[in-house]
């Protein structure tokens, strides 16, 4: 196995950082222990390559997108959709400077493919970006219905109807939120 592997270590050290970052949204709305973002983006990877190999998607890409959906956050923290709005302009170089430097950190096949599935999944028009986003807002739901099923606030059930807002383009997600309210 003779290869550098030492871009491993570095991309390890950004994932480790996410499981310090504590979801901004749950903070806020003083939620105890809230979720860190490594967690929120385990599931976001998990139920996005299952959907896209139900959908018969290209599941390899599905994953990249997933795994590098909320990967900047290491590097700039949480942001909420306010704060991401009044920093909008620059939030797009910055994050795409971050990812570009780990894709650079690559080989350069690999690299290429990671920075090519960032570039598909802020622009949001593939079958597999639309899922990945969609799946982002849909996990933010299903989250705020184990918050509120714990003795949550009602103030999460603005998050739980947003994500219902968020993913109604999308009939089967759509269904899953509703039903995980229910159960």
């Amino acid at each position: 196995m003779g290869e550098d592997m030492d871009y491993l270590l570095e991309i390890n050290d950004v994932l480790s950082r996410l499981k310090e970052v504590r979801r901004t949204g749950w903070v806020e709305r003083g939620v105890e222990d809230p979720e860190s973002v490594a967690d929120h983006s385990f599931n976001v990877v998990a139920l996005s390559i299952i959907l896209a190999d139900a959908r018969g998607l290209d599941v390899a890409e599905v994953a990249r997108m997933a795994i590098l959906h909320d990967l900047p956050e290491a590097v700039i923290g949480d942001l909420t959709p306010s704060q991401k709005r009044e920093k909008l302009s620059e939030l797009g170089r910055i994050e795409d400077e971050i990812i570009k430097s780990l894709a650079g950190s690559m080989p350069r096949e690999v690299g290429d493919k990671y920075l090519q599935a960032w570039r598909k999944l802020v622009e949001g028009r593939s079958p597999e970006a639309k899922l990945v986003r969609l799946v982002d807002k849909l996990e933010m739901g299903l989250q705020a219905t184990r918050y509120i099923k714990k003795g949550g606030d009602n103030k999460l059930l603005e998050i739980y109807y947003s994500g219902i807002d968020s993913v109604k383009e999308d009939p089967c997600l759509l269904e899953i939120l509703k039903k995980a309210l229910e159960r």
